[in-house]
């Protein structure tokens, strides 16, 4: 065949466009971060496919088969950092479930040295009657006590991303629940990840005071101020939790927490009742919204800067995971609550800390107290106009940028969250 026929045939060739749909299908189901987002790139770089059909596909993302309802037990490969862990994943599947529409997703934590049936036992008798599927993991690590690391936090979140790849769950309807080490672990999730859940009910389990490890996170207790919080806790368990979660929930009262419980049960050691909880009305009321008026985010481990709208790029001195802790005459004068009081106040001075508002299109005010060295915001289509400036008030002063719709950003973003409900398709970076 000579060139001159192959370069007419090539003229009048259709070309091939994309299938939005099964190219998102394809790209969330990717296994690694690294994958995916590569394949972001290249899809972003195909000219077939304009944006506003890329958002008309997230918005309808999502073809779901019908679940047996009942309990049963999934053993499923989950990617966690680098590693593949089979895990068995215990299911509670409510009798109302329907694959076309969204249904709220509990994620439950077992105890020490137990698995995710237990968790199953637990909510069996509230979950199905209120439509909420149940997620429960069982540890396949050491299975000896929340380690507050890494991996248990990325097993959870692998669990979660799982969940909401087989079921239609509502994004903005993601509850995190825990006893014991699992409540430790469900406290740690939504004080690091606090835009991925629409409320929290911990039990036997607290944030905790520490000051190496990297294992403070009650330093973060701003992040959950918003959060739908129930905690319950038996009176005569260990002294130092029983002081960190008296401690946590007067600090939330003072920052203005309107939604966050405490149930002290008197009579009680390492143990709870259930039945303090309206959990109809708490299942009910609670909801994530994806655009809040008003973000805060404060932090202090690289790359869990994230928050609705709001990330924390990079940080400054004085913002440090670990620190040390003066021994002054305070110090060595103080009982030993005290000094977990002493301890935070270090902790909270190595924390890094924004606060955002969306002050209408075009508009927000950022005001960042301690340790922020860039930050970027990320904008939905109606929060800002195609090449027009964007203002920016950062702490008393002007920063104007003109952000531009990106096919990349939107693209990146929704392979890892797949969040039907907040699309950003520009981001303003501020230094």
């Amino acid at each position: 065949m000579s060139l001159a026929l192959l370069a007419t045939l090539a003229l009048v060739a259709p070309v091939t466009e994309l299938d939005p749909a099964a190219e998102l299908a394809a790209l969330v189901r990717l296994e690694t971060p690294a994958a995916r987002a590569e394949r972001a790139r290249e899809l972003a770089a195909d000219a077939s496919v304009d944006l506003e059909a890329w958002l008309a596909a997230m918005r309808d993302f999502g073809t779901f088969a019908a679940a047996e309802p009942g309990a049963r037990v999934e053993t499923v490969e989950l990617r966690v950092g680098e590693a593949r862990e089979r895990t068995p994943l215990h299911l509670l599947v409510p009798e109302a479930y329907d694959p076309a529409h969204p249904a709220p997703l509990l994620l439950a934590f077992h105890g020490t040295g137990g698995d995710g049936a237990q968790m199953i036992d637990l909510w069996r008798g509230v979950a199905p009657a209120l439509g909420v599927l149940v997620v429960a993991p069982s540890e396949t690590g050491k299975n000896a006590g929340y380690e507050f690391s890494e991996r248990e936090r990325q097993a959870a979140l692998a669990a979660l991303r799982w969940a909401r790849l087989e079921f239609n769950v509502d994004e903005e309807r993601v509850f995190a629940t825990g006893v014991s080490r699992g409540g430790h672990l469900a406290w740690d999730l939504a004080l690091r990840h606090p835009g991925l859940l629409a409320g929290l009910a911990p039990m036997i389990g607290s944030p905790r005071v520490q000051h190496r490890l990297g294992q403070n996170n009650l330093r973060y207790l701003e992040n959950v101020v918003d959060l739908p919080i129930r905690d319950l806790q038996g009176a005569d368990d260990d002294p130092g939790m029983v002081f960190n979660l008296r401690y946590a929930f007067d600090r939330l009262e003072a920052l203005g927490a309107s939604d966050a419980r405490f149930f002290l049960q008197e009579g009680l050691g390492h143990s709870f009742r259930m039945s303090a909880v309206d959990w109809r009305a708490f299942f009910g009321a609670a909801r994530r919204a994806p655009f809040p008026e008003r973000v805060v985010r404060c932090v202090a481990r690289p790359g869990e800067g994230r928050a609705a709208w709001v990330e924390v790029l990079e940080t400054k001195k004085p913002v440090a995971e670990e620190f040390d802790v003066p021994l002054t005459a305070r110090w060595k004068q103080a009982t030993h609550d005290e000094q977990r009081v002493i301890i935070q106040e270090q902790a909270d001075a190595h924390t890094a800390r924004l606060e955002a508002r969306f002050a209408g299109v075009g508009a927000a005010e950022v005001t960042t107290s301690r340790g922020i060295a860039r930050f970027r915001l990320l904008l939905p289509a109606d929060a800002y106009e195609e090449g027009k400036p964007f203002t920016v008030v950062k702490d008393g002063k002007k920063v104007v940028r003109r952000p531009k719709a990106d096919k990349a950003l939107l693209l990146a973003e929704f392979a890892e969250r797949f969040d039907r409900t907040f699309l950003p398709v520009a981001e303003v970076v501020v230094k």
